[in-house]
């Protein structure tokens, strides 16, 4: 790779002078009339010394060096002052050290700001650099320190670098841990050490060490001498720094962070990174507090802590005249793009890694890949940001002034335009009012003040007094609510803190806040009563109310789409109160969204586990991904917005990707227990995983075949023959799936139909596979075969098992044989479980079940050149039979239009009420929903035209497998 290019060829702009005599004497006292440079470079050189007293004053300091400035390239120059400040460690007493640091810090400050100002380096990558001189200013000082502490019997493991494996490590925060410092900036550090570290006289003297390397290190990088100083250095950021030494043990500051840590402190540590010292000990520390600052839910209850925060840096730094306008802290400026970022870190980036980034810009590009912004916002935000800062540099140039005014005086506001390259002031004054502007506009909604933006009620609301307000109560109707007596006794409940969710001061205030948009949502529901009724039960089920209130009030827009699926599906209700993070789904939710490529949330959720420590861990992060992706398909089709077969097409691959994601963590998991097996594993799905049609509340059918020799063993420390290491394999897997932790359960599991069923073994060979089925299974297990195919394990394996499936289905069979083990089946589940009601559609006469027994009878009894493709759904497999002219046209329509409405059905009901969808016990939005899908306008006519559907069905059934049954072909 060549070097960088020296600045003189990179020069692309020069300030005009503000003051040309100021810059002429900077020049004279330099030597740089004549010089070994070309005139762009003088003249880069003359504007900057015009343009700020600060920088005149480096210039004329630096004497016949200045020269170099131009002739090499700026990362060399920087690269020289960070050699500099190392050196300066070598130096025999505290002062000759002092003084080369202060040098260093000159030939750096100047050569960033030449850089900057000439278009070299832009002004973030100025930064960048400027920021690693900090580093090294930093470490070299801390080197200084702990040399300094030897006399309280510091014993370093390398004499040389001793600031390596020493125990203490110095966090560079804020700006300087993103690489973002700003050109006149203090630097944020947080000085960690190990009581256990023996290069710190562990542990007796650890603290002694600590805290005087610390107070060395501010020292020589903040103390003001002949020379000037290094930065001024801020420790305040420590934990419980009113109380805590300068520096903190790890010990000390994991136990503050994990009991007392606040929300800001949570956005300061996406900046931190270890920049001096002991680095690994510094990583070890920023790893372990990641559960800290990356929250697996979210958390409006901070995030709101942070909007107040920007609400106050507001008031304080306002909007205002120009002249005098903080480009920090005022609307539209750099903190407000900053906080923009840092908000929606915290917001996502528990569940998101890739937004675990330190540096503005790079945090806004991910925003983007991530979807939680536009392209258009963040080239806005971040093109704004870019000059901002640039204006910021200037206006701390000129004075070596930690300031971001911008000047009120007539003549340095001139000043300052000139240096920035604008012809007046006033030009300036257009552009960057029209960036602070658009800013606002942009990353200041986020921030808006409490209440602005709230749907305005049609009218006062009260709910203060003993009886409703009359006002209150016309506001109510006007609304659209029946039994305004009734909201108000319920409200009142709410603010007397009656349920748990209520009881904390906090909550109660909140819930005064939430009442006008939630009222208005309500009165959205076909019956706002009842819709408060449901969300009134919600609330009764939580137990706490502050983060969720605190959601609500932030994201007020997500009360339609919650109030609708609340009054729809009781049973999603129940979830959401039960796992409150699954309203996260309807914030971050753009519905209807396509369904996913094959593998890609087979992807999302390993990328998840990867991040993941131990098994447990895994099964976790799985649990709340699945029930956040299943909650998610359920919603969008109880709302209307996906139908039935894309939602059993969604909830499928959902459900594949659990059990993929789970096999790797299992297979990992008894590796690390009994080692690898020469042999292979394959998962056959059944039932409703098996045909790709899995329901919001569906359990999960499994079969697991092995192959391995019989003569393995496992390569662990204890090895296992292979039917013991796949049975350990298939138990950990099961119990993995259905044990209930604080996430719940990922699927219920049922092995019955593996060969054998209860009695036969969790694992089967792939040998007693295929023995079983060609000489032992009975119809029902072949008619279950249909369903069945092999979705995660060994490709190989899969590949084999699903031919053998093939094999064994193509096997001739006589039809009266098989039909009369069919309608025995179908009579036994009669007896066993009657059906509940015409919407109990899988088990009613004439019902889906019967449908699903015609597709299976005639696939397989039908020849080997007219099978169809297994494992379909029952009305794609009926088509097929339909073409092999197994069933008349009219049939074969009459039972797809069925097998559709009663899927339909099924879904809804499932995903409405986790069951069979039952008329009585259902509110005005239920019933609605699932008589409007059978394009009925109430329930009779409903029942009417499902039971019209059964009869025609029983009649198919009954000529296509009763008939059968009954002639004489004899027993297969």
């Amino acid at each position: 790779m060549n070097a960088p290019a020296s600045l003189e060829s990179r020069i692309a702009f020069a300030p005009r002078p503000f003051d040309a005599g100021a810059a002429q004497r900077a020049l004279d006292a330099a030597g740089l009339a004549g010089g070994p440079v070309n005139d762009l470079a003088r003249d880069l050189a003359f504007g900057v010394a015009g343009c700020s007293p600060y920088l005149a004053r480096l210039i004329a300091r630096a004497g016949d060096g200045l020269g170099a400035f131009f002739t090499s390239s700026p990362e060399a120059m920087i690269d020289d002052a960070i050699a500099q400040a190392w050196r300066a460690s070598a130096e025999a007493d505290v002062a000759a050290q002092q003084r080369m640091l202060r040098l260093a810090k000159d030939k750096a400050a100047l050569a960033a700001a030449f850089a900057e100002i000439s278009g070299a380096l832009t002004t973030m990558e100025a930064a960048h650099h400027y920021s690693r001189f900090a580093d090294a200013a930093a470490g070299s000082a801390l080197r200084m320190g702990l040399r300094q502490a030897a006399r309280f019997g510091f014993s370093p493991v390398d004499d040389d670098e001793p600031e390596k494996s020493s125990g203490v490590v110095v966090l560079a925060m804020g700006k300087m841990g993103a690489f973002e410092l700003n050109y006149s900036s203090d630097i944020d550090l947080i000085v960690l050490y190990d009581p256990q570290s023996p290069a710190l006289d562990a542990p007796e003297g650890a603290k002694r060490i600590a805290v005087a390397a610390t107070k060395a290190m501010v020292s020589r990088l903040a103390d003001q001498t002949a020379d000037g100083y290094v930065f001024r250095t801020d420790l305040r950021l420590r934990p419980d720094p009113g109380v805590s030494a300068a520096a903190v043990s790890v010990n000390a500051a994991e136990s503050y962070y994990e009991s007392f840590g606040q929300n800001w402190e949570r956005a300061a540590f996406i900046k931190a990174r270890p920049a001096a010292g002991d680095i690994a000990m510094g990583e070890a520390f920023i790893a372990s507090l990641r559960p800290f600052i990356w929250r697996k839910y979210l958390d409006y209850a901070a995030i709101d802590e942070i909007y107040a925060i920007m609400r106050q840096i507001h008031q304080a730094g306002g909007a205002g005249e120009f002249g005098g306008r903080n480009l920090k802290k005022g609307r539209g400026g750099i903190r407000q793009i900053e906080f923009f970022a840092q908000t929606q870190q915290l917001i996502l980036g528990g569940k998101n890694p890739a937004l675990r980034l330190r540096a503005t810009l790079d945090v806004l590009d991910a925003l983007v890949a991530a979807d939680a912004i536009g392209a258009d916002q963040r080239d806005l935000l971040s093109e704004n940001y870019k000059i901002l800062r640039r204006v910021e540099h200037r206006i701390q140039m000129v004075a070596d002034e930690q300031t971001h005014k911008i000047p009120s005086d007539g003549d340095e506001l001139d000043r300052l335009a000139t240096f920035l390259g604008y012809e007046t002031r006033d030009a300036f004054r257009q552009h960057l009012s029209g960036v602070l502007n658009d800013t606002d506009k942009t990353a200041g909604a986020l921030f808006k003040p409490r209440g602005e933006g709230d749907v305005a009620p049609v009218g006062p609301l009260n709910f203060t007094g003993v009886s409703l307000d009359p006002a209150t109560e016309k506001t109510l109707v006007d609304m659209g609510f029946t039994r305004p007596a009734q909201v108000g006794e319920i409200v009142q409940r709410w603010r007397a803190g009656e349920i748990r969710a209520t009881r904390s001061l906090r909550a109660r205030a909140l819930v005064s806040d939430i009442m006008p948009p939630l009222l208005a949502a309500l009165a959205k529901a076909q019956a706002p009563d009842d819709a408060l009724l449901v969300f009134d039960a919600f609330l009764r089920r939580l137990p706490a109310g502050v983060q969720i209130f605190s959601l609500f009030l932030n994201r007020t827009d997500i009360f339609d789409k919650l109030i609708q699926i609340m009054t729809v599906s009781p049973y999603l209700a129940r979830e959401l109160s039960r796992r409150v993070h699954l309203v996260e789904g309807l914030i971050e939710a753009r519905w209807p969204e396509p369904p996913p490529a094959p593998g890609e949330l087979s992807m999302t959720l390993m990328r998840l586990l990867e991040d993941a420590g131990d098994f447990e861990t895994r099964l976790n992060i799985a649990r709340r991904w699945t029930a956040e992706e299943n909650f998610s398909v359920a919603a969008q089709l109880v709302t209307g917005l996906i139908d039935s077969a894309d939602a059993g097409r969604r909830f499928t691959v959902i459900a594949e990707a659990a059990i993929a994601g789970l096999f790797g963590a299992t297979t990992a998991e008894m590796l690390r227990r009994f080692g690898a097996m020469d042999g292979g594993l394959a998962i056959v799905a059944l039932g409703r995983l098996g045909a790709g049609q899995m329901t919001a509340a569906s359990d999960i059918d499994l079969m697991f075949v092995y192959d391995a020799p019989v003569d393995a063993r496992s390569n662990g420390a204890s090895p296992l023959d292979p039917t013991t290491y796949y049975a350990r394999f298939v138990r950990r897997f099961v119990t993995g799936m259905t044990s209930q932790t604080e996430e719940g359960a990922l699927y219920e599991v049922d092995m019955q139909l593996r060969p054998s069923g209860g009695k036969g073994p969790a694992a089967v060979s792939y040998k007693a596979f295929h023995h079983y089925y060609e000489d032992a299974a009975w119809t029902w297990e072949l008619m279950a075969l249909t369903k069945a195919r092999a979705i995660a394990g060994d490709p190989k394996l899969c590949a084999r098992v699903n031919a053998e499936i093939d094999t064994i289905i193509k096997r001739p069979r006589k039809p009266g044989a098989v039909a009369r083990d069919v309608d025995d089946m179908r009579e036994r589940l009669r007896a066993a479980k009657p059906a509940a009601g015409v919407f109990d559609v899988k088990t009613a006469l004439g019902g889906a079940t019967e449908i699903e027994f015609v597709a299976q009878y005639l696939t397989l009894i039908s020849t080997v050149d007219k099978k169809p493709k297994l494992a379909r759904p029952a009305d794609v497999t009926i088509r097929a039979m339909a073409e092999s002219g197994l069933l008349t046209a009219a049939d074969a329509d009459c039972l797809c239009a069925a097998h559709e409405m009663f899927e339909t059905i099924a879904q809804l009901s499932r995903a409405a009420t986790a069951g069979v969808f039952a008329p009585d016990a259902a509110g005005p939005a239920l019933t609605q929903t699932m008589t409007g899908a059978l394009g009925a306008r109430d329930l009779d006519e409903a029942e009417t035209i499902l039971s019209q559907k059964m009869t025609d069905v029983r009649a198919i059934y009954e000529r296509t497998i009763i008939a059968a049954a009954d002639g004489n072909e004899g027993n297969g």
